[in-house]
């Protein structure tokens, strides 16, 4: 079976899905449907033994869905991080029933053996993302990019979460340290949220739901924290609801027959597409944003909103010189390849072209001796009837494989037709080219033969010119017999009276 996968720029590829998914192609439209049933069912009923049952039930079948799908799915993509997310909801299901438990009978201790429990979640839910998020090749930025978003929501998310807290009198130490833990380890789960996002621009429907329902959990607990703090938050109201669809949303993801399916890396390691670049630009004014909101009336606020825009700056800093660093290489590559023959990997005529006028131009000023040879397989149409192009094209390999180690660094091998070749020897006279092209040509492979021109540079000589006098000499070694040197005629002495 085939589906389509869109990518960020709105291109479709096509990726296979492995047989053994299409039992569940149906599976995770039921248990998205039962989920949110499930949701609103909680939240309809009045608060007490019936909707903390359900709540407990739905949490505990999310964790089962979860690990019996890394059970019947062989071909699973990351199926050790799967399993570490069943664990963290196996722990949000204990956590629900300690937390229900106190609750209805009126306990309210704080800290709690359920924040034991909900604060191991964390962990478990990090180290699944980094293992989703890990695939061959660069990391292209995408960390870099989540870290800028992540400490530019680490100011409001001080303001709004954590300074209430602190500015409480009455907490104990231990309530201090259980309270702020919260939105502490969800700021440090949002980066790593970001980071599978900015990874996988690749639109794979199964890694889509499980980021909604990340950001379904950090949207609840953030809104806990805030109602907690703000004395507005009661149990069984759509908070609670919201961690209902983030369980939802896992399972989702994980029948999803996508969910099978690794991603591909962007074609451009170094793109940085105009929405990542907004989302960058729009983290980086939150910071400032809060000092101006806030100066004059919290200073520790202020000064964290401060220490946040230093390492925003100097994130966003270490970001653009990676890119310009991708660039460079890119440039670079991308000059080489210009200038190289993509089968042999010896110069291409453009290059020979840029050589031969520097090297003619330096020949002209000092004198220094300039030879240049014309090389050409014999019967190499024939070893391609006989072989195949294939062959000829491993022979044309082989031939600049054995050519290049007789030659010095100055010298050029470059190939300019099919199996025509070209080497310019500077500083060479016409006798030690004939030494060099001999050595050449004993060392054609597969017990073939070819036929070399020798030309020596002329004062006054253009390019054009010093080359048509290597190819006539190298067409007379092919009238000659073939599998021989021949040298370019010499220039006519003027006739005397």
């Amino acid at each position: 079976m085939k589906q389509l996968r869109g990518d960020s720029d709105g291109a479709t590829h096509a990726y296979a899905v492995p047989n053994e998914v299409s039992a569940s192609r149906d599976a995770w439209r039921w248990l998205l449907i039962g989920g949110l049933l499930l949701t609103l069912l909680y939240v309809v009923v009045p608060y007490g033994p019936l909707a903390s049952a359900v709540y407990i039930a739905a949490t505990l079948l999310a964790a089962v869905a979860v690990a019996l799908a890394v059970k019947r799915r062989s071909q699973l993509f990351r199926p050790t991080a799967w399993l570490l997310i069943a664990s963290a909801l196996g722990l949000a299901a204990s956590g629900h029933a300690i937390w229900f438990w106190l609750d209805l009978r009126g306990l309210e201790p704080f800290p709690s053996i359920a924040d034991a429990f909900y604060l191991a979640i964390y962990p478990l839910f990090m180290a699944a993302l980094w293992m989703l998020g890990q695939r061959s090749g660069r990391d292209d930025g995408a960390l870099s990019d989540a870290l800028i978003v992540g400490i530019a929501a680490a100011v409001p998310g001080w303001a709004l979460l954590i300074a209430p807290y602190l500015e409480a009198p009455d907490l104990t130490l231990l309530q201090l340290f259980v309270s702020t833990a919260y939105p502490v380890a969800d700021l440090i789960l949002l980066p790593l949220i970001l980071r599978l996002v900015f990874l996988h621009r690749a639109r794979i429907t199964a890694h889509l739901f499980l980021l909604y329902g990340m950001l379904a959990y950090l949207a609840a607990d953030m809104l806990y924290a805030h109602g907690n703090s703000a004395g507005w938050y009661e149990p069984g109201g759509i908070t609670d609801g919201l961690w209902l669809v983030a369980y939802a949303l896992i399972v989702t993801a994980i029948w999803h027959p996508s969910a099978s399916v690794e991603p591909c890396p962007p074609i451009s390691s170094a793109e940085l597409s105009s929405q990542r670049l907004i989302v960058l630009g729009a983290a980086s004014m939150m910071a400032p944003a809060v000092i101006l909101l806030t100066a004059g009336v919290d200073v520790e606020v202020v000064r964290v909103a401060a220490i946040c825009s230093t390492l925003l700056f100097l994130l966003v800093m270490h970001r653009m010189a990676g890119l310009m660093r991708k660039t460079n290489r890119q440039a670079h590559e991308l000059e080489k390849l210009s200038r190289t023959d993509p089968l042999t990997g010896a110069a291409n005529r453009r290059h020979l072209g840029d050589e031969l006028e520097r090297e003619m131009s330096r020949a002209q000023r000092s004198g220094s001796p300039l030879t240049l040879a014309f090389m050409d397989l014999d019967y190499f149409k024939r070893f391609n009837d006989t072989y195949g192009h294939a062959a000829g094209d491993i022979l044309l390999n082989e031939l600049v494989g054995a050519w290049r180690p007789i030659l010095r660094p100055a010298d050029l091998l470059a190939r300019i037709g099919g199996e025509e070749f070209v080497v310019l020897l500077p500083d060479t006279n016409i006798d030690e080219a004939r030494q060099v092209v001999e050595r050449m040509r004993q060392r054609t492979p597969r017990e073939q033969t070819c036929s070399a021109g020798i030309a020596e540079f002329r004062p006054g000589d253009t390019a054009e010119a010093f080359l048509a006098r290597a190819d006539q000499a190298m067409y007379a070694a092919k009238h000659g017999g073939r599998d021989r040197v021949a040298f370019a005629a010499a220039p006519s002495q003027p006739h005397r009276e």
